[in-house]
């Protein structure tokens, strides 16, 4: 026999004690006129480190806001003894491969039941009621025929249409049964969640603003949010269920100019909705666009809880939260098509769909191939390997730019800003210039050296490869007050493609 004792089990709160630096920074921004009641419709930005924080502000995934749909079931014969009522529903649970419809109600009628039509109603929804904490549903009597049963929190409008439920009858019982008296309306809120919930999951110590907003026309609150991080920021996540359409990544770049134009860069990845697009080929080709600091995400989980968000809201939940999580989790010079880096699948995203509703199993390699050539972020199975990877971090802009990466761009803007961060100091210094006027040995070199101070970390951290430093000395710096500085960085190549020669040989 065991001695008496308390026992004290310690358990991971996730606090997301921060990261070093600021590359991890991130913040998500969703358009809905739903806010959580930690947020204000003057108090639209917050900020967290971990999931639970966003809880605590109201951010949960149980449905709230949501309109539940019910439906009714009028008795018109209360049968007798002996008969067998069935009452079923095809759930969003039932959409998944090798998962039943739900049984609400099933029960044989005795004496007590079929006594006049206002017990077998009560009987009905007596039953219903029993297995609430099971199915979720509840039901309540009208006291003279009618039963009206109102469905669990997360089905949304996924019961509005078609004939979910079914009612059986073994016996004279009989009755009407109607399918959508009130029909449902998704939680925006469980959405929320699920991408703040997927960003930690990718990089569990990120720092988070949250920004809710209803959606305006021209994204401005990308520079909003951004601001009030005081230029933190170095990626942003925005969700909106408006149509997809590149007009909208246009708009996302003239924000991300102003931000960059204000030494405030940022990488934005963009999640609009794509269940109206019915054939995949119709996508528009992002390498058309010149928006080199947007990316747009267009995979979708296939069987867990995104799943279950895309049927209850009949538009397109996405990727952007894990993505942007990725981003963050990633060194600058990290590709998060990085296989042996990112394999995102952990019950969430096991099962891989667009976000169209297409599966990824239904489609051929060319077709999915054809997704990758268009220019979306998505995610994709890899043969004889497990898991879920990215295929590539492509922004919208023609591949032959530099900045045809998010990679790049976060290297480039890391070195931009560290480079200003050791210069700014000596804004308006006086520049020492030899009697020709050409400036000194001394002044080269010391600004040479400040700026190889600012790289040296990167090239130590293996975030680029090599860089050089030049200043012109014979630069009229008398006449034109600036000093020219010429800073050539030689990236971290990605092994985008390998390709092996194997053969037979009679020796080796």
């Amino acid at each position: 026999m065991a001695v008496n004792e308390v026992n004290i089990i310690r358990a991971a709160g996730g606090l997301g004690t921060p990261l070093q630096g600021q590359d991890y920074i991130s913040s998500y921004i969703h358009y809905t006129t739903v806010l959580p009641s930690g947020f204000g419709s003057s108090d639209r930005i917050k900020t967290v480190f971990s999931l639970s924080e966003a809880e605590d502000l109201g951010i949960t995934d149980t449905s709230i806001g949501e309109t539940k749909s019910t439906g009714t079931y009028t008795f018109t014969n209360k049968g007798v003894v002996g008969d067998e009522v069935l009452l079923t529903v095809a759930d969003i649970n039932s959409t998944i491969e090798g998962e039943s419809v739900l049984t609400l109600a099933s029960y044989t009628t005795v004496a007590a039941d079929v006594a006049t039509l206002i017990t077998a109603a009560a009987k009905l929804a007596a039953a219903i009621n029993a297995g609430t904490q099971t199915h979720g549903w509840t039901a309540v009597s009208d006291g003279i025929d009618t039963v009206t049963f109102t469905a669990a929190a997360g089905q949304g409008i996924f019961l509005n249409s078609g004939t979910p439920y079914v009612m059986t009858i073994t016996g004279i019982t009989a009755g009407t049964l109607v399918q959508n008296v009130i029909s449902g309306v998704a939680s925006e809120i469980n959405d929320i969640h699920y991408h703040v919930k997927e960003f930690f999951r990718a990089q569990p110590k990120g720092k988070l603003y949250i920004g809710i907003y209803t959606l305006s026309a021209d994204f401005a609150e990308i520079n909003t949010v951004q601001d009030y991080s005081g230029g933190e920021i170095r990626q942003m996540g925005i969700y909106s269920q408006a149509t997809f359409a590149t007009s909208d990544l246009n708009l996302m770049q003239t924000q991300a100019n102003l931000a960059a134009t204000n030494h405030k860069q940022i990488e934005i990845i963009y999640q609009g909705d794509f269940s109206g697009v019915s054939d995949l080929t119709t996508l528009s080709n992002l390498f058309l666009l010149s928006d080199a600091n947007v990316s747009a995400t267009i995979g979708q989980d296939g069987a867990a809880v995104g799943y279950s968000l895309w049927k209850a809201s009949g538009k397109s939940i996405g990727t952007v939260g894990v993505t942007l999580g990725a981003v963050a989790f990633a060194k600058v010079s990290d590709s998060i098509a990085y296989i042996g880096k990112f394999q995102m699948a952990s019950g969430e995203l096991e099962v891989l769909d667009f976000a169209n509703g297409d599966k990824h199993k239904n489609l051929s390699d060319g077709q999915i191939n054809n997704v990758d050539n268009s220019g979306y972020i998505f995610l994709k199975k890899q043969v004889s390997l497990a898991g879920s990877y990215f295929n590539n971090p492509y922004t919208a802009i023609i591949q032959t730019n530099d900045f045809s990466r998010i990679n790049r761009n976060r290297t480039m803007a890391k070195a931009e800003r560290s480079l200003r961060t050791f210069l700014l100091p000596y804004l308006a210094s006086p520049l020492l210039v030899n009697n020709d006027g050409t400036l000194s040995d001394d002044t080269v070199s010391f600004f040479t050296t400040e700026c190889k101070r600012a790289l040296e970390v990167m090239e130590r951290d293996e975030e680029i490869s090599a860089f050089s430093v030049i200043i012109d000395p014979s630069q009229n710096v008398i006449s034109t007050s600036k000093l020219e500085i010429t800073v050539k960085i030689v990236p971290i190549a990605t092994a985008d493609e390998i390709e092996v020669t194997i053969g037979f040989a009679t020796s080796v």
